[in-house]
């Protein structure tokens, strides 16, 4: 199963649409913001998030649980490229904690860290 076919969810909320994993605990990937986007783009840009780090540690669903100290420092607008960073800190038992960035044209434009818990 690829690691977009292990997302709960499709489009239009499916949000990060490339992914390129670094090593066991690392990928980068990719959000496209579009005028088509339903939902604001920083929301969109935070589930980027969330969608690569369940890429990168789970092979079956995981949900987003929490978000902690998330900032975004401008307005993400149509056009916007961002290139994101998602590292996997720490698990307990089945819920996982995770740190990423994103960056638009090489400034960093987003960070935050987010759990997510294996479904079942």
């Amino acid at each position: 199963m690829s690691w977009l076919a292990s997302l709960p969810h499709q489009i239009p909320f499916r949000a990060a649409s490339a992914a390129t994993r670094i090593d066991e605990k690392t990928i980068e990937g990719v959000y496209v913001c579009t005028a088509d986007d339903v939902i604001p783009s920083s929301v969109m840009a935070v589930e980027a998030m969330a969608q690569l780090g369940g890429g990168l540690a789970f092979t079956s669903q995981a949900f987003l649980t929490g978000i902690d100290g998330c900032e975004v420092d401008r307005a993400i607008e149509a056009g916007d490229v961002i290139r994101f960073v998602v590292t996997l800190d720490a698990n307990f038992g089945r819920t996982f904690r995770f740190t990423g960035s994103g960056a638009i044209d090489g400034v960093e434009v987003i960070r935050g860290r987010f759990y997510l818990a294996l479904s079942s």
